[in-house]
């Protein structure tokens, strides 16, 4: 089983989440909106890029798919590395995690796409199209992971 390195005081009700608490100093808190902008500007243009790059293969969206895998696979790295972090900025954790990899993937668009095949195509078909989503974007968080530094652990209950 994979361990990552989290702060467990970040949240009392998720002992285990790292929420990415909001920095308190106005000065902070404006460094920090900025970046999820900023972030978010550039992983939508990403996301963007990708979608014209790729088109859909029949009836699936082959860019939603190659997105959300490849943002699954950073953001399993990114959770890992700044996880490691013995006090990573707020900027950094939001700025990547919320805003590049939050709008460079995309929950809305695989819904709704997974809806309109299984409208247009086939029940099968979109059937097909969640699971390949759903544990490849699963295997490659896992595999960011592992790039990241996160160990793996023998015990059943996966640690501790």
């Amino acid at each position: 089983m994979l361990t990552l390195p989290v702060r467990t005081s970040a949240c009392a009700e998720s002992p285990g989440l790292s929420i990415l608490p909001m920095p308190t100093s106005p000065p902070t808190r404006l460094i920090t909106i900025v970046c999820v902008a900023l972030g978010g500007a550039l992983g939508a243009l990403l996301r963007t890029a990708v979608g014209l790059a790729l088109p859909a293969i029949n009836v699936v969206p082959t860019g939603t798919l190659v997105a959300n895998w490849v943002g699954c696979l950073f953001l399993g790295w990114v959770a890992t590395r700044v996880g490691q972090m013995r006090r990573p900025p707020a900027w950094l954790q939001q700025g990547v995690g919320v805003g590049l990899l939050g709008s460079f993937t995309s929950t809305s668009t695989f819904a709704s796409e997974a809806f309109w095949i299984l409208s247009d195509a086939s029940p099968g078909l979109s059937a097909s199209y969640v699971a390949l989503s759903l544990v490849g974007g699963l295997a490659l968080a896992g595999l960011g992971a592992r790039l990241g530094g996160g160990q793996l652990s023998t015990s059943a209950g996966g640690g501790a």
